[in-house]
Order: C-alpha cells, then structure tokens, then sequence
C-alpha cells in the first residue's frame, strides 16, 4: 500500500512504538526514511572541519548521537526484513518533515504524539499538530507513551 515512508524518531519514550509501527506497514516494495530533526541552533554539516566539530562539542555531540540513534534504527529494520534510509536534516522539525516528505514523495507520514498540558501548548507548539496541518501526504500518529 505504502511505498515511501517517512518516520520521524527522536529517541523519546516513543522511539521504539513508532519505529515498530511504521515497520508493521512495510511490504517488500516499502522504503522508510528515518528522519531525526536536528535543532537548527546547534547544527552542524556532516562536511564541517574538524575545528568546528572541537569548537562546538553541544552542535557535534548532537549529530552525534542522532547518527548513532539512526544506524541502530537502521539495523533493527534490517534484522525485520525492512529496508530503509537515514537523515538528519536540521531545522524546525514540523517543517523539516513536511519539506522533506514533499521532497522525497513519502505517501505516509508515521510520528509519536507527546502529551502536552493546555499551559504547554500556549508556550510551546505542537510537531504532531503542526505536521498534520500542513503535511502533503497522511500522517499516521502513534500516541502510546513507550512506557505502556
């Protein structure tokens, strides 16, 4: 049904539920793109010179560690059989997925839900809201909590 997949992880409580729902869709002709949003103030390229990497330990540590979130996502794919692509662009994540889809031709957008309080939301916008206002393809949105 679904050919082109794109899943957003973040190695939050749902990083696993989300991952292993967006697995469940895959047939044989699904490509998932695991999509981790880098925050944009401490971004750096894959490409930057390793002065900035010294510099700016916070922006390396963060590619860091999304790097290695998405090799594990990648290999736990692979031992189901799925076949799948990395990245982790930088920028507003709301944005960064609904571009990225766009671009890509994803027909499905799998993310978590956080549960944020009626205060939260005044101050802090909703990714999953966000997304699916402006998403170009559907979103399907995985709302356990990773503790259940």
């Amino acid at each position: 049904m679904f050919t082109t997949i794109l899943v957003a992880i973040d190695g939050g409580p749902q990083h696993a539920s989300v991952l292993a729902l967006a697995a469940s869709l895959a047939t044989p002709r699904t490509r998932l793109h695991l999509v981790c949003v880098l925050d944009p103030s401490y971004a750096l390229d894959d490409d930057a010179p390793r002065s900035d990497r010294t510099e700016y330990r916070a922006a390396d540590a963060q590619r860091h560690q999304a790097a290695q979130l998405l090799g594990e996502a990648l290999d736990a794919l692979r031992e189901r059989g799925v076949d799948g692509v990395a990245s982790h662009p930088a920028g507003e994540p709301a944005q960064v997925l609904c571009d990225y889809a766009r671009q890509h031709g994803c027909d499905l957008i799998v993310i978590g839900h956080r549960h944020l309080s009626r205060m939260e939301r005044l101050f802090e916008r909703s990714v999953g809201q966000w997304t699916i206002d402006h998403a170009p393809c559907p979103v399907l949105v995985e709302v356990r909590d990773g503790n259940a």
